[in-house]
């Protein structure tokens, strides 16, 4: 006796998201492409403010782990550029570097910095908040797609509501000119 399962389709994988990495030094983009590869998502790489600036004009990224300390346009003036882009605007930044003050955390933060990460990064930290991110991106990506649907269905409600009154209108206007054309007494009419 054989026996045949209907295999239930599996499950959509979630699309993949973009996570922007931002250092003008290779191995640090070895090391975050090793911690961050458990995420599978798209990890983009920029050697320099100037080249993240680039990448964000053509892409939507879920978070932007970025460098304070860069040699063209040091983290926290990239952190300005970036919000100054609409698409960008909200995007949370994860400043990593070695050493902070207390005046630079704060410009940090000022300039919409979410988190500071110290170098050299702890893996599970690091995995941990870019994975809270992703999720929040994603989250905020399925709330946008329900909102457009909810848009549809209710213009398509409302297209359908001036349908069914115009055909009201047209029925009443048709039973109208019957009735009015019954009728040869003007006086009637």
């Amino acid at each position: 006796m054989s026996v045949t399962s209907a295999a239930s389709p599996a499950p959509e994988a979630p699309e993949k998201v973009n996570i922007l990495v931002v250092d003008d030094l290779p191995e640090k983009h070895v090391v975050f492409r090793t911690v961050l590869d458990e995420l599978d998502q798209n990890i983009v790489s920029a050697r320099s403010g100037q080249e993240a600036l680039k990448f964000i004009l053509d892409m939507e990224f879920a978070v932007i782990l970025l460098d304070v300390n860069m040699p063209d346009i040091d983290g926290l003036e990239t952190a300005s550029l970036i919000r100054q882009y609409k698409k960008s605007s909200q995007t949370p930044i994860v400043f990593i570097t070695a050493y902070v003050d207390e005046l630079q955390a704060r410009r940090g933060y000022a300039l919409g910095a979410v988190d500071y990460i110290p170098s050299p990064v702890v893996p599970e930290v690091l995995r941990s908040k870019v994975r809270v991110f992703v999720e929040l991106f994603r989250m905020n990506r399925q709330l946008q797609k329900q909102a457009a649907q909810r848009e549809a269905l209710a213009r398509s409600e409302a297209a359908r509501s001036a349908a069914e009154q115009a055909i009201h209108r047209a029925d009443f206007l048709a039973e109208a000119s019957q009735v009015l054309s019954r009728s040869l007494n003007l006086d009637d009419t």
